[in-house]
């Protein structure tokens, strides 16, 4: 792996259909349809579905979340450093448009977490937003 001391990672937030650009990692983390390095940051199906039946607070989700990447990030570091050696890192799942209101979409919490592995691992991080197609 290169050395992620001097190694920045611009990340960044999509919608599902993100087909992203040149020298961008796009990461679907969905439950329903990620797979491989964004499987490991998609929330569970009891998540989405108490989530979508309201029958979980937007508090309450964001701690389950946080423990849940806690518990991934314990059993494979090393995905969570694959994903932070990207240039550009852009997260994606099928939330609409909670980016301009609520922001209540585990791709936001993601990001932070993503801050906090890149700061104790003296990586550099630049949180860039959510992107869109230029369609």
């Amino acid at each position: 792996m290169a050395d992620l001391a001097k190694h920045v990672c611009r990340v960044g937030t999509a919608r599902i259909d993100y087909q992203g650009r040149v020298g961008q990692r796009v990461l679907n983390t969905t439950v329903k349809s990620s797979t491989g390095l964004g499987a490991v940051f998609a929330p569970t199906w009891k998540m989405v579905m108490a989530s979508k039946q309201n029958t979980i607070s937007w508090q309450s989700y964001i701690e389950e979340y946080t423990a849940l990447m806690r518990q991934r990030y314990q059993a494979n570091p090393a995905a969570f450093l694959e994903a932070l050696s990207s240039a550009e890192l852009i997260v994606c799942c099928y939330c609409k448009d909670t980016h301009a209101t609520t922001k209540h979409c585990h791709r936001y919490i993601l990001v932070e977490i993503l801050e906090k592995v890149a700061a104790h691992h003296g990586i550099g991080f630049e949180a860039i937003g959510e992107v869109r197609s230029s369609r």
